[in-house]
Formats: structure tokens, C-alpha cells, sequence
């Protein structure tokens, strides 16, 4: 009986032992198990981990390649249309032309656009309630055989073209007298780079008479562009451009439209003794037109800058000079046969224009007219 019982009792010791063991066994098993599923978790986590960082790593460099080909493509346009220019013209200053614009100087040799026109073609009243241009060109390498009838400098201009560090070109300009300052004063005090007719004496043939208009001798004047390089250098002027100095727009990548205020006719008066200009859009190249200079014009951008101005008498003058504040306004940019207001301001010897939320307003690409108007003296836009 006693065996009987030991025998039972070493029995069930064993199944304990086995049970204990089985569990012993199970619950290492599932540790094992749970720290496999703990170290595949972690493995998955770093893999994802690592995954994320390389998207993030390409992404960031994709950002920086893409903004280093914008960099590049925007420093290899031209800075006044946002269109292609020529690679020996990248980084150089602009050219500015003072272009008559009474009717006897119409059509104005250079203007068209068969031929290279300007960039910038600038329109405010100089005096008398006639209106001047001035034409900017950011290649002075590329230009039209012609450019004229040339005028006198004045104040506003000159100022403008400092704007975009222009090498500034005019036949003659105004003096001083009285409390009227004059351009001479205020390119003696800005250091003004320029070439003026009546003070060169330079070894080419950079001004002339163009005589096949019968006109007077004042509608005559003109500049050989070809000669320009050559009459930069005798003057030994700066030819890089300082970006310091120098304002550059903002263009879009493509065409949009500014707002959703259509505009397909726009009619700008520079001010109530001035003349008016009639632009009509074209959906078909998406252009706006006029026919008032006496020829045939287009422009991608028209843009309106209000300014305070003030007429000036100066002794001895039997007219009064308009002279423009150009500090800062309201205004109007036409593109796409949409218009939108803007404000413009001088902001550290730069034009800056926004939109109406305060953005920097982005170009679209092309050549543009600005009509510098005077709004405390009749100066107005209509739109249809």
C-alpha cells in the first residue's frame, strides 16, 4: 500500500513538475514572442523613422533645387519683363531715354513694336499740360537703330530713372532758378550717371538730326544707338548693375489674371491740361493696344501711379514746371483685360507696388506702360 502510494504521489509530482515546466515554458514563449513583436515594432518605427527623414531630406533638397533654378532663371531675365534676355546682358544697369511726345514728334523713332521697343515706356506731364516719355531698356546692347525725337531732362525723370539705377540719356535739361530746382541741380546731387547732347564731346557720333519729317529742329533730335556702348565706356561709367539700387519686379510664372474686375478698355488722363490715352484689350494675344502715340503699340502691364504734384514757375519761364512728390500713392494695374487697385511707395530708393492686401503684386510677364498721373490735378483712369 505504501508503494502504491509513493508510486502516486512521484506520479503527480512529475505531472506537477511537467505542468510547471509547460508553463514555465509558455510564458518564455510568449515573452520570447512579445519581445520578437517589441524589436519587429521598433525595427518598423526606425525603418519608418528613416523613411520619413530621407522624404524630408529629398524634399528639402528638391526645395533647394528648385529655388536655386528659380534663382537662376530669375537672374538670367530680363528684370523690367520677366522675359528672356541674353546672357551678356545679365546683370547689367538699364539705359534710360528722355523721348519727346508733342503731336510733330509722333510717331517716336524706336517706339514700335516690329523693332526692339522699350521695356518700360514711362508717360507724365513735364509742363504746359504736355506729357514726356521716358523709355527704359535693361539691354543696351539690343535697341532700335533710332531713338527720338530726344528731349530735355527734368526733376521727375531723372528721379525715376534712379529708381532702377539707369544710365540716364537727354538732350539738355532744365536749370535752376528761383525756387524751382532744376535736373542739372538734381543730377549734380544724386550723381546721376547720364549722357546729355549738349555737354558731349565724346569720339562718336552718339546724337544727330534725323531730317526726313518735315518738322521743326526741336522734333529732330536723335540717338544713334549703335555708337552707346562705345560713348558708356568713354565716360567710363559703371555698366553692373547695383541691386542696392535697383527696382526689381516680381513676375509670374504664367499669365493670370490680376482680379475678377474685367478690363477691356482702359482711358488714362495725366492730368486735366494733358493729353489722353486710349488702351483696348485684345483677346487674341492677350495684349492691351493704342494707336496714340501714331503707331501701333502693345504693352502686357498698364500701370497707373497717382502722385501729388504741383506746378512750378520758374523766372523768366512763360510755363510751369509740374513737379511730382514720388513718395508714395494709390493706384491701377491692368493685365489679362483684368484691373485690380494697388498702392506704390519709395521705399529705399526702390518702387514697390502691392496689392490691395499689402502683398507685392507679381508682374506678368511682358512690357509695360506706366502712366504717372497727377491726382490732385485732374489726373483720372476710366474703365470699361
Amino acid at each position: 500500500m505504501k508503494k502504491t502510494t509513493v508510486k502516486k504521489l512521484s506520479i503527480a509530482g512529475l505531472l506537477a513538475a511537467l505542468l510547471l515546466s509547460s508553463l514555465v515554458l509558455a510564458d518564455f514563449i510568449k515573452k520570447e514572442r512579445i519581445l520578437r513583436e517589441e524589436e519587429e515594432a521598433a525595427l518598423r518605427a526606425k525603418e519608418e523613422a528613416e523613411r520619413i527623414a530621407a522624404e524630408k531630406e529629398a524634399a528639402r533638397l528638391a526645395a533647394e533645387e528648385a529655388k536655386r533654378k528659380a534663382e537662376e532663371d530669375r537672374r538670367t531675365r530680363n528684370p523690367l519683363t520677366g522675359l528672356k534676355m541674353k546672357e551678356t546682358a545679365i546683370g547689367k544697369r538699364p539705359v534710360a531715354f528722355m523721348v519727346e511726345n508733342t503731336p510733330p514728334a509722333r510717331p517716336q523713332w524706336g517706339m514700335d513694336d516690329v523693332n526692339y521697343s522699350p521695356d518700360i515706356i514711362l508717360e507724365a506731364e513735364v509742363e504746359g499740360g504736355i506729357t514726356r516719355t521716358m523709355w527704359l531698356f535693361a539691354d543696351f546692347t539690343s535697341l532700335p537703330e533710332l531713338i527720338g525725337p530726344m528731349r530735355s531732362a527734368r526733376p521727375p525723370y531723372v528721379r525715376f530713372s534712379e529708381l532702377f539705377d539707369a544710365i540716364y540719356i537727354h538732350w539738355g535739361q532744365s536749370d535752376s532758378a528761383g525756387s524751382y530746382i532744376g535736373a542739372s541741380d538734381i543730377i549734380a546731387r544724386d550723381g546721376v550717371d547720364n549722357i546729355n547732347q549738349l555737354q558731349y564731346r565724346g569720339n562718336v557720333q552718339l546724337f544727330g538730326r534725323n531730317w526726313e519729317r518735315d518738322v521743326a529742329t526741336e522734333h529732330t533730335g536723335v540717338v544713334y544707338t549703335d555708337k552707346l556702348v562705345q560713348a558708356i565706356d568713354e565716360y567710363g561709367y559703371r555698366t553692373e548693375r547695383n541691386n542696392d539700387r535697383f527696382t526689381s519686379f516680381e513676375f509670374t510664372d504664367e499669365a493670370v489674371p490680376v482680379s475678377d474686375t474685367p478690363c477691356k478698355e482702359i482711358t488714362i488722363t495725366v492730368s486735366d491740361r494733358s493729353w489722353v490715352k486710349h488702351w483696348t484689350y485684345s483677346d487674341a494675344d492677350k495684349l492691351y493696344h493704342t494707336e496714340d502715340f501714331e503707331n501701333k503699340l502693345t504693352r502686357k502691364n498698364i500701370i497707373v501711379l497717382y502722385d501729388q504734384t504741383e506746378y512750378i514757375t520758374k523766372p523768366g519761364a512763360y510755363f510751369s514746371y509740374c513737379n511730382y512728390q514720388m513718395i508714395a500713392g494709390d493706384g491701377k494695374l491692368a493685365s489679362e483685360g483684368t484691373v485690380t487697385d494697388i498702392t506704390w511707395e519709395v521705399e529705399k530708393g526702390k518702387l514697390v507696388i502691392r496689392d490691395p492686401e499689402g502683398e507685392v503684386i507679381a508682374l506678368n510677364r511682358g512690357k509695360t506702360y506706366i502712366a504717372w498721373i497727377s491726382e490732385n490735378l485732374g489726373g483720372s483712369v476710366v474703365i470699361n
